[in-house]
């Protein structure tokens, strides 16, 4: 990491992604997990799920309710009081105090038992971690992805694994609390420095878990937010950015309960594991992602391709189980005569350019392979892009506020630190998307000069600390139209913004940012001049620029 310094601003010359705060520190060595509160109660609450109790998965989801005070005595972060009465008030049910209270007591606390898995008590500062494996409150999958194809599937598939983690921890959720959505804000609560200040303040406001169209809102009180800021974990797919154009800043983050609970694990060049939050529901069937994957492809291009696929098999090659003694021209992995009334079969014959691939194995090809091959051919003329979103890199940090304990310059990592990193680079690429979305032609006009400030200086709030962040995304297939785009693609990782020129790295965005943060006024310019060089695919919007005397007018091609 680069330099680190203590650092004290107004919060309104600030442009974070998202405002939270750090989740918890380790019980062994006092330095700071890197990970969001939100996001750690969240896991925590749907790990609880599997013990089917109401009132344990609600106290799961509060458990943590005063650490935005950073009420700090002699070193011990205190962040849950001895007053049953006011978690009943806030919580809606009685009795839910006595299991917060003791959640750092007993070891037959339900809470403590799922903070002290694996799920959350990693300790490595770096990755990788050793092998993950299924066990408690935790479920893996192994998958072989060695070769384009298998990783182009494996983007597809962590997709649709998404999608279909959300809306199952979502079902879990309104079968036990009667709500599909879970909605944190934090609340300012300036000029109150201890717990027990805050609780008789929250009583005497009566705050209180409120339900809103089956969203439970769980009101946080912080001692540094200056204004509200929310995290709603939900049942889409998408990540979704709440901006405020009059405050111009971001208000809120709607993330999928999947993107949260869930991560692509690689552990090498041919192994990976899917690995997900067991929330009572069970190991998904990979043929059953592998099927709802392929019918969404189909309802993308209006027609029927994968009507002879055999699910089982492709299951099987994926996850290495397929033997055979013959090897695929594409992966290494086993594989089968490819036959003559297969779509592979004429491709390979009649237009394939890469003969160089076929003068080992030729005419054998893995289940996987052939699927991913077959994909590619549905969608020549259009191209597909897809990407898997990496851990975002932290150039620099800052302690915005003297606490006691959070003097530390360097984080300790587990796999849920992981998936917020990873959720991080999401967010800041969801930032274009949405932008997207929201305007006809994806672009920056001048009156909108404000939004660059996301875009080149990212940072994230998760108080006590300021972060600046530079995304990652692994590339695994890009439009190329009418090309063979997987392979024409390749494999980039560690990539900030992909490029048709070229790839813009984390090297070069360090250096875009250092010149951005000294002359804001060049915003647009440095947007421009991103785009023509780069020419990227995603992640940079155009900008429109009316009227002259502007430095970053747009060039004549």
């Amino acid at each position: 990491m680069g330099e680190r310094k203590c650092e004290k601003r107004n919060v309104a010359e600030r442009a974070p992604l998202i405002e939270g705060t750090l989740a918890r520190t380790d019980i062994n060595t006092g330095m700071p997990h890197l990970d969001e509160l939100t996001h750690h109660l969240i896991v925590v609450s749907a790990a609880s799920l599997r013990l089917n109790s109401r009132e344990v998965t609600l106290a799961a989801l509060i458990h943590d309710y005063f650490k935005p005070m950073f009420d700090f005595r002699q070193t011990k972060w205190y962040h849950f009081i001895k007053d049953d009465e006011l978690y009943s008030q806030i919580g809606g049910i009685p009795n839910i105090g006595k299991i917060i209270g003791g959640h750092h007591g007993k070891n037959d606390n339900k809470i403590r038992q799922i903070e002290q898995s694996g799920a959350l008590s990693g300790l490595e500062v770096r990755i990788p971690f050793s092998l993950p494996e299924s066990q408690e409150f935790i479920i893996t999958e192994h998958l072989r992805v060695a070769g384009p194809y298998r990783m182009f599937l494996l983007a597809l598939l962590r997709r649709k694994l998404i999608e279909m983690l959300s809306k199952k921890y979502s079902e879990r959720f309104q079968e036990i609390l009667g709500v599909s959505r879970i909605r944190y804000e934090y609340r300012p609560l300036n000029g109150v420095s201890t717990i027990e200040e805050a609780a008789e303040y929250i009583k005497k406001e009566n705050w209180k878990i409120e339900i809103d169209n089956e969203t439970m809102i769980i009101p946080l009180p912080s001692r540094f937010h200056g204004d509200l800021f929310y995290f709603e974990y939900y049942e889409e797919s998408n990540v979704v950015i709440d901006v405020d154009k009059n405050a111009k800043k971001i208000r809120g983050i709607r993330i999928p309960f999947g993107a949260a609970l869930s991560t692509v694990y690689l552990t090498s060049s041919r192994d990976t594991y899917l690995l997900y939050v067991d929330a009572g529901f069970g190991q998904l069937a990979l043929k059953d992602v592998i099927k709802e994957m392929l019918d969404d492809l189909e309802k993308k291009k209006q027609k029927s391709a994968f009507e002879q696929i055999d699910l089982d098999k492709i299951a099987s090659s994926l996850t290495g189980r397929f033997n055979n003694d013959e090897t695929c021209i594409f992966c290494g992995e086993p594989g089968e005569p490819i036959a003559e009334n297969e779509k592979i079969s004429s491709v390979l014959r009649d237009r394939f350019t890469d003969r160089w691939l076929l003068l080992r194995n030729a005419g054998v090809a893995c289940p996987a392979c052939k699927l991913g091959f077959e994909i590619e051919e549905l969608f020549r003329l259009q191209g597909l892009n897809e990407y898997i979103p990496q851990e975002v890199l932290i150039p620099n940090v800052k302690i915005l506020h003297d606490v006691p304990i959070f003097k530390e310059t360097e984080f300790i990592r587990s796999i849920s630190s992981k998936i917020w990193l990873e959720l991080l680079s999401e967010i800041y690429y969801s930032l274009y998307f949405n932008k997207t979305k929201d305007s006809k032609e994806g672009s920056i006009k001048k009156e909108e000069e404000w939004i660059i400030k996301f875009f080149l200086n990212p940072t994230v709030l998760v108080y006590p600390y300021e972060i600046e962040i530079t995304p990652q995304a692994m590339t695994v297939a890009l439009g190329y139209q009418k090309k063979k785009f997987i392979l024409q693609s390749g494999l980039h990782s560690s990539v900030v913004f992909p490029g048709n020129e070229k790839d813009l790295l984390p090297e070069e965005f360090l250096v875009l940012r250092k010149v951005y943060a000294s002359n804001p006024e060049l915003g647009i310019y440095l947007l421009q001049k991103l785009r023509d060089v780069y020419s990227p695919i995603f992640g940079v919007p155009e900008v429109k620029i009316k009227g002259g005397g502007s430095r970053a007018r747009k060039r004549k091609h």
